[in-house]
């Protein structure tokens, strides 16, 4: 799986925002803490606060927080909210007249896509930040 720099930076974000839970955190806060450009992570906020995964507050205290308990969003969501199905590009129908080469590749890569599916929609914000990860 390619993770782009989008998706390593909301994972960060979100990952010090489970951590910081209840507080708010600045967009700056966020870039200093984590050495990550301030322009390009307040476009990711951006995306996520679109996707209903990241609320910016004004008053009294500005900043970002989570819209839910960090137990209830998935690495999977996050991933589907900035870069869509990490699986799409894969073709799953085969031709009538596939070989069976081309049969056991399709198998293969088949397996690999839901293994990943099944990873990334399974370990949530919560589990990152507690350390609860499979092996």
């Amino acid at each position: 799986m390619n993770v782009t720099a989008r998706v390593d930076y909301a994972l960060r974000a979100l990952l010090a925002l489970a951590v910081a839970e209840p507080s708010a955190l600045t967009a700056q806060a966020l870039a200093d803490r984590h050495d990550l450009p301030l322009t390009f992570l307040q476009s990711i906020l951006g995306e996520l606060r679109r996707a209903r995964l990241v609320h910016n507050q004004r008053l009294p205290m500005p900043g970002y927080r989570l819209t839910r308990a960090a137990e209830s969003i998935s690495v999977g969501e996050i991933i589907r909210a900035l870069d869509g199905d990490p699986t799409t590009g894969r073709d799953h129908d085969l031709p009538d007249d596939a070989g069976e080469v081309v049969r056991s590749l399709h198998q293969l890569w088949k397996a690999a896509d839901t293994a990943l599916l099944g990873v990334i929609d399974t370990v949530t914000l919560a589990d990152l930040r507690d350390g609860r990860l499979p092996a």
